[in-house]
């Protein structure tokens, strides 16, 4: 009599939790291993990744507000202008930094079957733990000198760090997988970002874009990283201002946006843009996968 093994009952489910957790392990050590080299044979360390805003932070400081008299009127000015470097330093750093996570590792992909995913993953998370070290001296240091305007509003800035991570991640799927064909776009990217650097409001107060322009700044209102970077400044620095002219995304002052999302209509077009962005990263990356290890 012939006996066939049959799997029991839930190892489809305990192979798939096993490959998981081997998986999310994979992309942790990975990310700390990637954050321990990023500094390795540097004198300052992990000090670099601090005085690189700090100095592009002193530097705007000086032209803009010194020279164009530009946030003097705004007592908060210097940690909004802070806040926002820090964010957009994450956004920029990570993405380009994810875009040759898979190019620069072509000899790993010949050798090891795995998610390439977790190459772009790891690349991110590097950049994000140098991100929450960075902002959370921010918010300890501002807080101490007594700057920072933390309320119940705060509450909401890690789902704005959320919506800010799965951006980074969307553009950086998509990224990587179309750099392992076309180097050029390593170019592209940087003056890309180098536009969104001014398109975005990082180094002048939002009201300028809205002053006199008020179309000017709802088109503007609705990239996704400028929308984040105002409400991070409101929820942590100004909470009590209110929103500029034509980029209201609560009812008023000091109002949370998520207590009037069904109304702010405006809103919801940089959420969609970042769920179109992580959808179409997956996509992309997906279809491209297949001849990674063939073109590196």
């Amino acid at each position: 009599m012939t006996v066939t093994a049959r799997p029991a009952v839930g190892s489809g489910a305990v192979i798939g939790t096993t490959a998981l957790r081997r998986h999310l392990n994979l992309v942790r050590e990975l990310a700390i291993t990637q954050f321990k080299l990023k500094y390795t044979g540097s004198v300052l360390g992990y000090l670099w990744s601090l005085f690189k805003p700090m100095m592009l932070f002193g530097i705007t400081y000086a032209i803009f507000v010194y020279l164009f008299n530009v946030g003097r009127t705004s007592p908060h000015f210097a940690l909004q202008l802070l806040v926002a470097i820090v964010l957009f330093t994450f956004f920029q750093e990570a993405t380009a930094t994810a875009m040759s996570s898979v190019a620069g590792t072509g000899h790993l992909i010949r050798k090891a079957h795995f998610p390439r995913s977790i190459l772009v993953l790891a690349s991110s998370l590097s950049a994000f733990i140098t991100f929450l070290i960075n902002m959370t001296l921010i918010i300890v240091v501002g807080s101490a000198i007594g700057q920072m305007d933390l309320g119940l509003r705060s509450l909401l800035t890690p789902l704005f760090i959320v919506e800010l991570y799965a951006l980074v991640l969307g553009f950086s799927l998509g990224l990587s997988a179309l750099f392992v064909f076309y180097r050029d776009l390593g170019h592209i990217w940087e003056i890309v970002t180098q536009l969104l650097l001014y398109g975005s409001a990082v180094v002048y107060p939002y009201s300028l874009l809205t002053h006199g322009h008020r179309l000017l700044g709802q088109i503007a209102g609705l990239n996704p990283v400028a929308q984040i970077i105002e409400d991070v400044r409101h929820a942590l620095v100004a909470g009590n201002l209110p929103y500029p002219p034509g980029v209201n995304y609560g009812s008023g002052p000091a109002v949370p946006w998520m207590a009037s999302i069904l109304g702010a209509a405006t809103y919801l077009v940089p959420l969609s843009l970042v769920a179109a962005i992580v959808a179409l990263g997956v996509t992309i990356f997906r279809r491209l996968e297949p001849r990674f290890a063939e073109n590196l």
